[in-house]
């Protein structure tokens, strides 16, 4: 292990605490139940580290509250300018999953139509499932103006539905309280994990600085939970929490012979 001063500018921690404590520790590293970890040694740290790795599934509620809100902050940043939702003739199809694969290919269709009669129009869309289990699509899109009864025509000549609600996205829109509404209901869609999908120009140009080079050396991947890790690996050193994503992690000083 390097020896060497921590800098005058690390960022500070917020708690620090004995690893041999397991309900503390539990506490302390809040993160994915299914999370993998990375250990590494930081340079800019000067000390060994532990990062969780979350599993990022939409059906894993921890990852997927990281996910909405993300994406949240990328749709405000969008200004979609209407909502559409684009339902399904229970009546046509036999079960709930052949109505999605029968319809799915069929929204990314009616865009290319919209744009080849109405010029440009990017989108992000949810799918949901209504009561009885049967899809639809929630759709964010950023167009010109769009007439109801054509929208509602092409869709039906897409896939035989006939309702389509189509509205304007006022001032006040929250994306975020739209996302939440509609993406807390994602683990109880079974039989898909492409809840989720956008065109390549729905978001502006990520314009944020690059993250800093963390300066990791020595990487090793554990299929552990990092409170396992830690309790294995570190049973009577201390662990300090950084930020969510990273905590730093020092070895016993007085190991036993």
């Amino acid at each position: 292990m390097p020896n060497c001063t921590p800098h005058a500018d690390e960022k500070q921690a917020t708690n620090d605490l004995l690893i041999s404590d397991r309900y503390a520790l539990s506490s302390l590293i809040h993160c994915c139940p299914h999370a993998q970890t990375l250990t590494a040694w930081s340079e800019p740290l000067c000390s060994e580290v532990l990062i969780p790795l979350g599993c990022k599934q939409w059906a894993c509620r921890f990852c997927s509250e990281i996910k909405i809100k993300q994406l949240a902050a990328k749709t405000r940043d969008a200004r979609p300018t209407r909502m559409m939702t684009l339902t399904v003739d229970p009546k046509l199809w036999r079960d709930p999953r052949a109505a999605f694969d029968g319809t799915r290919a069929q929204v990314p269709e009616l865009i290319r139509r919209i744009r080849k009669k109405f010029g440009t129009c990017e989108y992000l869309r949810v799918t949901e499932l209504t009561k009885n289990g049967w899809p639809h699509y929630h759709l964010l899109i950023r167009s010109n103006f769009l007439p109801h009864a054509w929208v509602r025509d092409a869709w039906a000549e897409l896939t035989g539905a006939t309702i389509v609600d189509l509205r304007q996205v006022k001032k006040t829109f929250r994306a975020y309280g739209y996302l939440v509404k509609y993406l807390s209901k994602l683990h109880k869609i079974e039989w898909t994990e492409r809840h989720v999908s956008y065109s390549r120009g729905f978001f502006p140009p990520d314009t944020r600085p690059p993250k800093k080079d963390p300066g990791l050396t020595g990487k090793q991947l554990w299929h552990a939970h990092p409170v396992t890790v830690a309790l294995e690996h570190y049973p009577r050193g201390t662990i300090t929490r950084v930020d969510p994503q990273l905590y730093t992690v020092s070895p016993d000083p007085f190991p036993e012979e």
